[in-house]
């Protein structure tokens, strides 16, 4: 049997190969997964996947294209409208989101399924543990771009849970090409803090590194970033930054099997190293492949197929908890650190992450905040 998969990728600027490296990711893993799986991808530009465009395309692809089920990103601000789409007309639904907004309950549905890296729940274990292990006072540096979402909220409130003051702020502006960020580091140095938090990422958290490198406060105070600033695919040159970590449900310089592996396939089949993106792709392709009877049929009810079933994968052993979102058993603590030719996240502790099931309904009622796009700043 033939199974019709509905593909809706974005685009974006600042990360331009992130529809490919997802697919990319995703075939690799449905290949492997075992000759029952006859697929045929049927794929769609979406955009920035926020607007009313994405609710169209979903209704084209289940009315016109009769597809089996739909691997999509979409902006937490229209997700609820367009996953009624997909439970109305009884056609599972894998949403795809990097995790920097917290889904409510509106969010779930026996047919959805929602795959993310959860790093607003890696930034609230940040928060806590800075607050145990680095110190009591901290001052937060955020983009425009990064600082909305639910990262910064959850940043700050496990540090404050755990006895941790915020002595400052400083939020980038819009033109961060144009921004020298004096202002932030004189800020810094006048909060006299323990530590600082950096909410930023890719070109715009390169240009912060940068400053820091080449300034008095360089590896003077720890710096504890989000996982995105500190991605090896965009830091490629040595700036010579000191005591940066970061937390973070996964990471390339993982000694488990299920990465190793995963990485040398990777390479070995597209002659590049994986990206962020090219692990969301390949973990959905697991997925599907949990959720794909022998006979090659989709289970529609996606949360059933799935149900209590612990999944291997790069990032460790993964379930998906009662508000369907993908959910790892611990977050790892990083050092960002150059390494002759290249930037590495080692890690060099596992953070317990059970947590994480706790938190929505601390979040329940709060507002989403931040950009429509739903992969950060990209």
């Amino acid at each position: 049997m033939e199974l019709k998969i509905g593909v809706l990728l974005p685009r974006s600027d600042m990360f331009p190969t992130l529809a490919m490296d997802f697919l990319n990711g995703l075939k690799l893993s449905l290949k492997n997964s075992g000759s029952h799986i006859n697929s045929k991808f049927i794929l769609e530009s979406i955009g920035t996947a926020a607007d009313q465009d994405l609710l169209k395309t979903a209704e084209k692809m289940i009315l016109q294209e009769d597809i089996d089920f739909a691997i999509s990103f979409c902006s937490i601000q229209i997700l609820e409208e367009f996953m009624a789409i997909f439970s109305n007309n009884k056609r599972p639904l894998i949403h795809v989101d990097l995790g920097g907004s917290v889904l409510k309950k509106a969010h779930i549905s026996p047919y959805v399924l929602h795959h993310t890296l959860n790093i607003w729940q890696s930034a609230y274990a940040t928060g806590k543990y800075a607050a145990k292990h680095l110190g009591k006072k901290a001052f937060v540096t955020a983009s425009i771009y990064d600082g909305g979402y639910q990262i910064t909220e959850s940043l700050v409130r496990g540090f404050e849970e755990e006895g941790g003051q915020i002595t400052g702020f400083y939020v980038g502006p819009m033109d961060y090409k144009a921004e020298s960020f004096d202002a932030m580091l004189s800020k810094i140095e006048e909060s006299q803090p323990d530590l600082v938090f950096s909410v930023f990422s890719f070109k715009e958290g390169i240009k912060i590194f940068n400053k820091l490198a080449n300034s008095k406060l360089n590896g003077k105070m720890p710096l504890m970033a989000i996982p995105l600033m500190t991605d090896e695919t965009c830091n490629t040159e040595d700036y010579k930054i000191e005591n940066v970590h970061s937390i973070a449900s996964w990471a390339f310089d993982d000694e488990n099997l299920e990465m190793q592996d995963f990485i040398a396939s990777y390479e070995d089949t597209y002659e590049e190293k994986p990206t962020i993106m090219s692990l969301l792709g390949f973990e959905v392709g697991l997925t599907v492949a949990l959720s794909v009877s022998s006979e090659g049929k989709i289970t529609k009810k996606l949360s059933e197929a799935i149900q209590n079933k612990n999944i291997a994968t790069p990032r460790g052993f993964l379930k998906y908890n009662r508000f369907n979102e993908s959910q790892l058993e611990s977050f790892k603590l990083r050092k960002f650190q150059f390494n002759k030719t290249s930037y590495h996240n080692k890690v060099i502790d596992s953070l317990d992450a059970s947590f994480a099931e706790d938190l929505y309904e601390v979040y329940e009622e709060r507002p989403y905040t931040g950009w429509q796009n739903p992969y950060i700043c990209t």
